[in-house]
């Protein structure tokens, strides 16, 4: 069984980074989504860039500032130049985010990633915001760049690329879900899938996050999890292959000859 392990939100703040970090030399991630536009992306990424762990962009747009002078997207901001929020935009009734304003924000952050890493990110997706133009200005900015967009939720690009999304964990009134019975019962349902992605959050709680995020509480308990020595023998049980999606999309590809 080949996974996938994905740590979101490097550089979301110090707790976060320090969190992230931990779960990488301590345990099982094998890639993360760097926050360009965040105040502790490029302190997020000097801590893991010794590592070897695989580093994407996880383009955000409701959380922060833009790199992108306000003026120019909108449909993107609140009066006062910050991004609008996940929240206020998962009570539109439809998506007013422009194409045209949030690909040039895209475009921003893959800059700032470039100028943080000094490369290319190893594939690129977006953090929180389910919209539709989003998702649109995503792949257009990465096929523009060649860069791999990453929807393993698709189940088009989940057969091009060989890698399957597992199935959502449901948070209870604390926000918190088990990740022992969700992984170890397989309530993700990836154990008869070739390739899975398993999407985590882990990190330590500071003030910002406390204040901006309303993951909390999980972002510990992902972190103690992910280093747990119950995860690691559940691995070598279950001959887990940790992968990245580099090398999955290119044993993949390879492997169908194309």
């Amino acid at each position: 069984m080949k996974i996938i392990f994905r740590a979101d939100d490097l550089g979301f703040s110090e707790g976060v980074n320090c969190g992230i970090y931990r779960s990488i030399v301590s345990g099982a991630i094998t890639c993360t989504g760097l926050m360009p536009n965040m105040p502790e992306a490029a302190a997020g990424y000097a801590l893991v860039k010794e590592t070897g762990v695989e580093v994407g962009q996880h383009t955000n747009i409701c959380v922060g500032r833009p790199l992108t002078d306000p003026a120019r997207i909108p449909s993107l901001v609140q009066p006062n130049g910050m991004f609008c929020t996940s929240r206020e935009i998962r009570s539109r009734k439809e998506d007013t985010i422009v194409l045209e304003e949030v690909e040039l924000e895209i475009q921003a952050q893959l800059d700032r990633f470039r100028q943080i890493t000094g490369r290319d990110p190893a594939y690129f997706e977006g953090h929180a915001v389910m919209s539709p133009n989003f998702f649109q200005g995503l792949q257009n900015v990465a096929a523009r760049n060649g860069l791999l967009y990453c929807d393993p939720v698709n189940p088009q690009w989940a057969a091009e690329y060989g890698i399957q999304c597992s199935a959502f964990y449901h948070l209870d009134e604390k926000g918190l879900y088990d990740p022992c019975r969700y992984l170890f019962e397989d309530e993700a349902q990836i154990k008869e899938k070739e390739c899975s992605v398993l999407v985590f959050h882990p990190g330590y709680l500071d003030q910002y996050i406390l204040d901006h995020s309303s993951y909390t509480l999980i972002r510990p308990m992902e972190a103690a999890f992910l280093c747990s020595e119950a995860l690691k023998q559940w691995m070598k049980e279950n001959q887990v292959q940790p992968m990245t999606f580099t090398a999955r999309v290119n044993e993949f590809l390879g492997k169908d000859g194309n």
